[in-house]
């Protein structure tokens, strides 16, 4: 069976859940376009003016 990604409304974090793994209860959607893996949160640029502090993959925009 394929696996679909979707992306949390809130966080950007790109799973394979119907809900975020980091906010439990917030929910995820399919509609989101592009990303950006980050391994090293602490060293990068990206990562420090998106906001992120946690390592994976995140969408770079998600519609609601």
């Amino acid at each position: 069976m394929k696996q679909i990604y979707r992306a949390c409304k809130k966080c950007h974090l790109i799973t394979t859940e119907k809900s975020c793994p980091i906010h439990g209860e917030e929910k995820t959607t399919t509609e989101w376009f592009g990303f950006v893996i980050v391994s090293e949160p602490k060293l990068s640029v990206i990562a420090n003016r998106a906001g992120i502090t946690d390592t994976g993959a995140y969408a770079i925009k998600v519609r609601s």
